[in-house]
Formats: C-alpha cells, structure tokens, sequence
C-alpha cells in the first residue's frame, strides 16, 4: 500500500513524495491499520499541507479511525468529509491507475514473484519510481477537471459518471 498527494497552492500545482506503508504486525493478518496509516501522515503532512488547503482522502476504514480524525484535529487540518459512495468524485483514482500502467510495462517480472518481501519491496521501488515519472501536468489536469466531476456526480444524483 502507497500514500501520495497533490495539491495547489499559491497559482501551481504540487505532488508529495510516494510513501510505501509500513505493515502493522498486531493488525488483522498483518496488514495495514490506522496505526501505519498516522505514521504516514506524521511523515508526510508537514510536507505538504499549509494553512489555507483542505485534506481529502476517502472511507477507507484506516482513513477514518479515530485516531486519524484526532491527528487532523490536533493540528488544525481541516478535512473533506467524504460521500459513502464517491469515487467519481477522488481524482487521485486515476493516479494509481497510470501508475499500474507504468509498473506493468516496465516491470512486468513483478506480476510473477509472489509475495515475499523481495516481491514487496521491489514492487515498492518500482511504485516510487512510477510516481516520480508522472508529470505534474496529469495532477494539474486531474484536479482541474474537480468542478466537473462535482457537478456530474451532482446531475447524475449521486450515480455513476463518466469519470
């Protein structure tokens, strides 16, 4: 699992550094938990957040635990509270999906190797080096397009979009 962001800030778009997550060994079969999730942000939010930006990030369960909305609290982050159902509206989705795109063609080895921890952190170099070659012309364009994904998603009464 990988954090990233993007923002606008003072007339230009900006993009954060790709994070690969650590695991939460006392999580549910290991995985990732709102505990590895804060110490993303912990990381991550004094680069890239400022007075004047709202924080956006979706329902997933790790996103919205009480210790997250208690970190964005206790240093007066205002948030985006998110619709249950809202993907049309995250233009972060299509991120991940070039990246994925990039990753495949490049290293298309890593679909083979399982899921050890070379397999992860392979996987991991390649996801970073993947961020690192998009341009920020994509986020530009991607949050751009915002004021039109809202009015869709707002025409179509909360269903799907094209986007």
């Amino acid at each position: 699992m990988v954090w990233g962001c993007f923002w606008f800030l003072t007339g230009l778009w900006h993009k954060s550094e790709l994070y690969v997550l650590n695991r939460d060994p006392t999580s549910k079969k290991g995985g990732y938990s709102a505990r590895s999730y804060l110490q993303v942000l912990e990381d991550q939010i004094p680069k890239c957040w400022e007075p004047g930006l709202k924080f956006m990030q979706d329902n997933a369960p790790i996103h919205i635990a009480k210790i997250i909305y208690a970190f964005l609290d206790e240093n007066a982050i205002p948030y985006i509270e998110w619709p249950p159902y809202s993907p049309d509206l995250n233009p972060i989705e299509h991120i991940w999906h070039w990246m994925k795109r990039i990753v495949l063609e490049r290293h298309p080895e890593l679909s083979e190797m399982g899921n050890t921890q070379d397999a992860y952190k392979a996987l991991g170099e390649a996801l970073i080096e993947a961020w690192d070659e998009l341009d920020i012309s994509l986020f530009a364009a991607l949050g751009d397009s915002m004021p039109k994904r809202v009015k869709a998603v707002i025409d179509a009464e909360g269903w799907h979009t094209k986007y």
